[in-house]
């Protein structure tokens, strides 16, 4: 019985990740407001009674993506080589962005999940701030290890310009949204990385 139900339970992950990984290239490609849960249930290859198993709604849906794109981010900052400069995380951040703009229809998502995140009631407003606290503590410990091997400056608060460093990407990600892709986004993360590292160097 033990063995069914831990069997059954990791048959339902698996669905639900992939059903958030198609969901996430179909709002990519056609847009949120375009594509329908029963186009997302038909790729899946499921019922829309199934989807609405896994997924009550559309919104939950959404931001289901959103805390993906964030665990995402977080595993990538993760990956970077502990000999790698400290500093040079902030050359990787222009990288990722660049990266971005080449799925635009993510960034919207992502902008769009964010800001439907932050109303308290928000069924996803625990989990992504969670994920959010990971992603800068993770910059932060980074910070601190620069301090401590005397690459970074020692008089920073390192929780600090690690909230600062994805406020200004998430920040800068929303102008992005609102410009229709007008606002060069690549080159105001990268003229924000090179002044960052001229600070912080020690």
């Amino acid at each position: 019985m033990v063995r069914r139900a831990t069997g059954s339970y990791s048959v339902g992950v698996r669905r639900r990740e992939e059903i958030v990984r198609i969901a996430t290239r179909l709002f990519a490609e056609q847009g949120y407001a375009a594509t329908s849960i029963a186009v997302i249930a038909q790729a899946a290859g499921i019922s829309e009674g199934g989807m609405a198993h896994h997924f009550a709604t559309k919104n939950a849906l959404l931001q289901a993506v959103a805390e993906q794109r964030i665990v995402e981010t977080a595993e990538w900052w993760a990956t970077l080589p502990p000999s790698n400069s400290v500093l040079a995380m902030y050359d990787e951040m222009v990288a990722a962005t660049r990266h971005f703009t080449e799925e635009p229809g993510l960034i919207e998502l992502f902008v769009m999940s964010i800001s439907e995140s932050v109303d308290p009631s928000s069924s996803a407003h625990t989990s992504i701030a969670a994920r959010y606290d990971a992603v800068i503590g993770n910059i932060e410990q980074r910070l601190r290890s620069g301090i401590d091997s005397g690459e970074i400056r020692a008089d920073i608060d390192a929780r600090a310009i690690a909230a600062e460093s994805i406020a200004v990407s998430d920040g800068y990600q929303v102008q992005w949204a609102l410009s229709n892709g007008a606002f060069d986004l690549v080159a105001r993360i990268a003229e924000y990385s090179a002044r960052m590292q001229q600070y912080l160097r020690a």
